[in-house]
């Protein structure tokens, strides 16, 4: 983003010069700089990173104490 320092007589120059410099910005643009606005507040802290593990699974058995048994899922049913 290039920054320039610009000095007017009046705040209506000033507001007829901000608004034409908005006119000339892309969407593009406008995103690109809002992202670098933002980045700071949305970055990782220098502090912190993720960690991500992978752990083999085994299967695990199910303990019945009460003598329930085990349901089956219902098979989800389709809204198409």
């Amino acid at each position: 983003m290039d920054k320039s320092i610009r000095v007017f007589e009046s705040f209506e120059q000033a507001e007829l010069a901000e608004q034409a410099d908005d006119e000339q910005l892309s969407y593009q643009d406008r995103f690109r700089n809002f992202m670098q606005l933002m980045a700071p507040y949305y970055a990782a802290s220098p502090g912190f990173q993720r960690v991500y593990r992978v752990d083999d699974l085994y299967e695990r058995s199910v303990c019945d104490d009460w003598g329930v048994r085990i349901q089956p899922l219902p098979e989800p049913t389709s809204d198409g």
